[in-house]
């Protein structure tokens, strides 16, 4: 704050030593002004660098889920199928052996 008033002015100022305290204020002001446009920037950049980071994961994420379902679906599939087959054997043995019985 004490370098917003560098200059030293005393009770008697002139209208021009306010004029120069005014235009040196109004250029620091600008100074901070132009800082925080940088700064908003930079976050612009990160916020648009999360966001292609963001959509890329779940890009891969919703390509590993449709592996992972995809290979569960035929797994199942090869489950009823192996479920199917040793229940005909079951029943297939079953009638063999109460024809050997009788």
């Amino acid at each position: 704050m004490a370098e917003l008033f560098a200059e030293d002015l005393d009770r008697n100022a002139t209208g021009n030593d306010l004029r120069k305290l005014s235009i040196n204020i109004d250029s620091r002001f600008d100074s901070v002004d132009r800082r925080f446009d940088a700064v908003d920037r930079r976050f612009d950049e990160v916020d648009r660098r999360f966001n292609e980071l963001r959509h890329d994961m779940n890009e891969g994420f919703n390509r590993i889920e449709s592996r992972l379902t995809r290979g569960l679906i035929n797994n199942i599939g090869w489950i009823i199928a192996t479920n199917i087959a040793v229940f005909g054997t079951v029943i297939a043995s079953l009638a063999f052996l109460a024809n050997y019985l009788n």
